[in-house]
């Protein structure tokens, strides 16, 4: 859902792309994708997709995007293209709002929780392939050194107290008996992630998408046709990529927060036919993942502190979220023995 409101209409996407592009408007359709307002826009001969950020974004950000995916485009990576304005440029200015326009993708686009479970191994895939275009491109790198170094369990624990002391006090609503149940979970799973930083000594890191899953790819006829929104690129663990990318895109886990091991491995082995992994990355890919959503109490605050009327829904997703992590934490050193087998078989 788009973060604000958008600044264009007709009138104004009629005047600005003839003034941009010299493209001719015909038509205009708003596209409910993401953070960013999002429209298909028709000239009477091709679609385009236009793009309207959100006044804080950078326009740095989304400039380097577009070198980005000319690079990948190079490498053999199926991805969609920005335009340039007449002006030569990949981006312009409306109202404080970057906008771009890219090249619209026809295909078969599936949402968070609808990816067939057959087009999983094509994700994993995809991703390897991806990994391995990007090895040598450099982008700024994430959960970092100093990163790792800033957590404190004492800080968490503070924050999930603060929340409990607040839930207690709404003694009538449905859900405080569940949100004080998992914020009680994650004290304890907060003192357990000190040890889990020991993971991220010695893995791999590498320049990714940053938001890679199903609802990122375009298919056609069963096979990944494209693959879009490079907007959260940077240099980050592959572990964390791999099985983030795979919790997002299984029906399973949107919807049951249950792992599928064996689903996951074939993900995995799918991954390694185009990237390596090493015996470090196979052991840590579970707890990498865990660590870094332990950490996040995004949901239950909002629900607690405030009126939205989105609130619910993202209660629903901190309560999902908690789901994940007992689900990873239960079956941690099995998902890890298995990727090992998967190494070794590999190598034999």
């Amino acid at each position: 859902m788009a973060l604000e409101r958008t600044a264009l209409n007709e009138d104004i996407v009629t005047r600005i792309l003839s003034k941009q592009y010299g493209i001719n408007f015909v038509s205009m359709q708003k596209l409910n994708l993401g953070s960013a307002n999002c429209f298909r826009v028709y000239d009477g001969n091709q679609y385009y997709f236009l793009k309207e950020f959100q006044s804080s974004f950078s326009e740095n950000a989304v400039v380097q995007e577009a070198k980005l995916l000319e690079y990948l485009s190079v490498a053999g990576i199926p991805t969609t293209r920005f335009y340039k304005t007449l002006n030569n440029e990949f981006v312009f200015n409306y109202q404080n709002h970057i906008i771009c326009l890219e090249e619209y993708i026809e295909g078969q686009a599936y949402g968070y929780d609808d990816l067939p479970l057959e087009l999983l191994p094509q994700v994993g895939k995809m991703l390897g392939r991806l990994h391995q275009a990007l090895k040598d491109y450099p982008l700024p790198i994430d959960m970092s050194d100093k990163w790792l170094a800033s957590f404190s369990p004492e800080n968490m624990i503070a924050q999930y107290d603060a929340l409990i002391k607040i839930a207690e006090s709404k003694v009538d609503d449905k859900n405080t008996n569940q949100i004080i149940d998992d914020l009680q979970y994650k004290k304890q799973l907060a003192i357990r992630c000190e040890e889990y930083k020991r993971y991220y000594n010695g893995i791999t890191y590498c320049s990714t998408h940053g938001d890679y899953q199903g609802c990122q790819l375009i298919f056609e006829k069963g096979e990944i046709k494209a693959v879009i929104d490079f907007s959260s690129a940077s240099c980050l663990p592959v572990a964390w990529e791999i099985m983030r990318s795979f919790v997002q895109s299984s029906h399973n886990c949107r919807t049951n927060a249950i792992i599928d091991t064996t689903a996951f491995c074939e993900y995995v082995r799918q991954y390694m036919r185009f990237s390596p992994l090493t015996k470090t990355d196979m052991v840590a890919i579970p707890y990498v993942y865990l660590f870094q959503l332990a950490r996040s109490k995004y949901g239950y605050p909002q629900y607690l502190n405030s009126d939205s009327e989105d609130k619910e829904r993202l209660l629903q997703f901190a309560f999902w979220r908690t789901k994940m992590c007992r689900e990873v934490e239960a079956k941690a050193d099995m998902i890890s023995n298995e990727l090992l087998k998967l190494l070794e078989n590999k190598d034999n």
